[in-house]
């Protein structure tokens, strides 16, 4: 028999609080700790094992751990902090070099191949649809979105380290070990570059074992008007030109001509890609990246145009093209249709002066407006010695 009678404020307050430790013991029992108020805007939260070092100097080593959660402690991390933030410990996580392969015929460009230990999370939890599901494992993984993002990666140890854009798409990098807590991820290298360390990686073989940094970067988006960026511009229907200077051009726009959304877009749009410095004049297509993929892309109805020689060489064939002219393939035959609003341009890999160029090509010949002309900044071109 229940007692109808209203419970008295002590009985009210015995509750609540047992409530509150039973709360506290499955909290606790999960391994969560508590995040200071202020910093719980900050997201990207990764589970990562903290083990102190027994020097004298306190110093902490962080690696990321693919036990249970119950070992591990939350530690998050700002998404848009950039990095080498002075005060500020940047992510790393363990990852290991699995191949190095050619990207060119002459072997002088390379795709490095890195294995990250990323666990999946408690697996007992995936068949549940209820919001119990928030207590998956994030991922590294789970940071990498849209093509144009960008990794930093460490060799334990010589300590050398180069930043670059991951030059395969999302789909792809989840796709290659699907249900297993590794995560692949490849790079674009020119084994001579201008850069020491850029060298050292691409002259490098397995194994290696590597630090690698969460995933960074907004991919190809206006910086001032973010709401013009690539999955914007597929939403649209625009027609899309892609410009690469050099390797460092290539490995971004890689990611995104193989990335689902825009393979499948361009069975209905003009998608291009001028290819610019693909190679010496006299050795031609054996210095350019990714020749055996053009075939592809080109049947899956890209117009693929490998500008070689120097930059100023190139211009020549970009305005062949967007007046009709010239070769490349793909499924249609005009570059920006007949309405300039509706282009996007993707450019990466392009010096300044290389960028003032195209600028004056598709925004003041071409009127294409200036915010859908998204420029990567961060990996360009510097002419070396």
């Amino acid at each position: 028999r229940y007692s109808l009678q209203r419970p008295s404020a002590a009985r009210v307050l015995l509750c609540f609080k047992q409530r509150v430790r039973m709360a506290a013991h499955v909290v606790s029992s999960l391994g969560f700790a508590a995040v200071a108020p202020q910093r719980r805007q900050l997201h990207q939260c990764k589970v990562t094992k903290v083990i102190r070092s027994s020097s004298t100097s306190g110093a902490q080593h962080t690696r990321s751990s693919s036990s249970s959660v119950r070992r591990g402690v939350v530690r998050c991390a700002a998404a848009a902090g950039g990095a080498g933030a002075k005060g500020k410990e940047e992510e790393a996580f363990e990852g290991e070099m699995l191949a190095n392969n050619a990207a060119s015929l002459d072997g002088k460009l390379r795709t490095l191949v890195i294995g990250l230990r990323d666990p999946n999370g408690d697996g007992s939890l995936l068949h549940r649809k209820s919001s119990a599901t928030v207590f998956k494992n994030k991922t590294w993984l789970d940071a990498f979105k849209i093509p144009g993002q960008h990794i930093t990666i460490t060799d334990v140890e010589s300590g050398k380290s180069i930043r670059k854009p991951i030059s395969v798409s999302p789909y792809h990098a989840r796709s290659t070990a699907p249900n297993s807590d590794v995560s692949v991820v490849e790079l674009l290298l020119d084994s001579a570059s201008d850069e020491a360390d850029e060298n050292f990686f691409a002259a490098s073989q397995p194994p290696m074992q590597l630090k690698v940094g969460a995933v960074k970067g907004a991919g190809f988006e206006n910086v001032l008007f973010p709401e013009y960026n690539l999955a914007s511009a597929i939403e649209r229907g625009h027609c899309i030109v892609c410009v690469a200077g050099g390797s460092r051009g290539m490995g971004p726009l890689h990611a995104v001509l193989e990335w689902p959304p825009v393979a499948s877009h361009a069975d209905a749009h003009p998608v291009t890609l001028f290819y610019m410095r693909a190679g010496d004049a006299a050795g031609g297509m054996q210095s350019a990246a990714y020749i055996e993929e053009w075939d592809s892309w080109r049947e899956g109805g890209v117009k693929v145009v490998p500008c070689y020689g120097s930059f100023e060489d190139g211009l020549f064939k970009v305005q062949e093209a967007l007046a009709g002219g010239g070769s490349g393939g793909g499924k249609f035959g005009s570059v920006v249709g007949s309405d300039p609003k509706k282009v996007t341009v993707l450019m990466a890999g392009l010096s300044g002066e290389e960028t003032k160029a195209m600028l004056q090509i598709f925004s003041a010949a071409r009127q294409v407006p200036k915010q859908q002309i998204l420029v990567m900044p961060d990996f360009a071109f510097r002419k070396s010695k």
